[in-house]
């Protein structure tokens, strides 16, 4: 026979309740004999010392009782039948009344706990404490987004970012005697004009699936935003600056050179990161940062000596990725093979002209006629990259 779950529930209830507020007298107790004890004189403390090593022995005793009811609370309810859907329907006043092979027959049942009934079969016990079936949305696994984290940020109105980046400089100062022609120095410029770019995309989904589960709505929402962050990732790093793409760190960066060292020839991976960093630094910046493929971090954090032994502190230590002082940014916008050195807070500048814009629309196609609702994400940005000489791009293809 089925328990009743309510019934299960109520009992143990009483009992958890009948010795939770026994533990609670006990404690009061405790704290008035401690405060009694501390106005009697030595002679006196005795036999109230005696009570106190007595209650703390009946709190304890409580608290184990207290711990044991709650296991059993559990267990009791972890074996409780959980009928299916398919046995709450032919148990159902609507089966046992309607069910016949002498006329066509419709029958309406509404299950009572969608979320947790449905997947349930006859006999199979589960924990009501810890289900087994979890209910909500089971989400594919999201690619983690760096690149706008590293990129100083800034709000602009306009529809284009214009700037004088200095193209040339030719610097003649010297030493110069009493009364002689100064040497004269040269400067140049260039304008740079960089434009306000959007990244959309839309959903159509039913108006039933908004209104009757919020659990939808925020799902649908989170999937457009991240949708918009996604391609943002892979426009800041590798977008080519042709409209409508972004102006990306990788276009603009200066190639790299292995012949930064003179008469040193890098030797893998790391050599280069090593060199890269230099050729920025040679470049009068400070570099920040390396961005590469989670594999080939991978492959560096794998690296061992003659000896079989690991070079990187990973293994046991779990040591945040860094190499040659600088922090690894691991992200999958970056082909395998190649990596970004670069002083990322100096060297560029993201301007946003409108964030994460969400609307809604029913009157979009035959959306009124389909009761389907129309969802729109977009977002509007600029990249500046006002110096790219302090960003050094290792192409592998090259």
């Amino acid at each position: 026979m089925a328990l009743d779950m309510n019934e299960v529930r109520d009992v143990f209830r009483g009992e958890l309740k009948g010795a939770l507020e026994q533990r609670d007298q006990k404690s009061n107790e405790l704290h008035e004999q401690i405060e009694h004890l501390k106005t009697k004189a030595d002679a006196d403390q005795t036999d109230i010392k005696g009570r106190i090593d007595q209650t703390h022995a009946d709190i304890e005793k409580l608290t184990a009782a207290i711990t044991e009811a709650e296991k059993k609370f559990s267990r009791a309810m972890s074996t409780t039948e959980v009928k299916s859907i398919g046995q709450q329907f032919i148990e159902s006043e609507a089966f046992k009344n309607g069910a016949t092979t002498a006329r066509p027959t419709s029958i309406s049942f509404e299950v009572k706990d969608v979320l947790n009934s449905g997947q349930i079969a006859t006999g199979v016990s589960r924990s009501v404490l810890v289900p087994e079936q979890q209910s909500g949305m089971v989400t594919p696994p999201q690619q983690e987004l760096r690149i706008r984290n590293l990129i100083p940020s800034g709000q602009t109105t306009s529809n284009s970012i214009r700037y004088i980046r200095e193209t040339g400089f030719t610097n003649s100062a010297a030493p110069v005697a009493e009364g002689a022609l100064k040497p004269q120095s040269e400067l140049t410029f260039g304008e740079v004009t960089t434009p306000v770019q959007k990244i959309a995309h839309w959903f159509r989904v039913a108006m039933e699936v908004l209104d009757d589960a919020p659990m939808m709505r925020s799902y649908i929402d989170g999937r457009g935003r991240y949708g918009l962050n996604l391609v943002e990732e892979t426009q800041l790093l590798t977008g080519n600056g042709t409209s409508p793409n972004l102006d990306g760190l990788l276009t603009n960066a200066t190639a790299y050179d292995n012949t930064t060292i003179t008469g040193y020839t890098p030797a893998n991976l790391v050599d280069d990161v090593r060199v890269a960093k230099l050729q920025v630094r040679k470049a009068l910046y400070p570099a920040s940062g390396v961005v590469m493929n989670p594999e080939d971090w991978a492959a560096i954090e794998l690296l061992k000596d003659g000896d079989g032994k690991y070079l990187h502190s990973a293994v046991t230590s779990g040591a945040s990725p860094t190499l040659w002082g600088l922090p690894v940014v691991t992200s999958d916008s970056m082909a395998v093979g190649d990596f970004l050195v670069g002083a990322f807070s100096l060297g560029a500048m993201i301007w946003d002209r409108m964030g994460m814009t969400v609307m809604a629309s029913t009157e979009d196609g035959d959306n009124f006629r389909t009761n389907k609702t129309t969802i729109l994400f977009e977002k509007r940005l600029a990249l500046e990259v006002a110096r790219p000489e302090a960003f050094v791009w290792y192409d592998a293809s090259a």
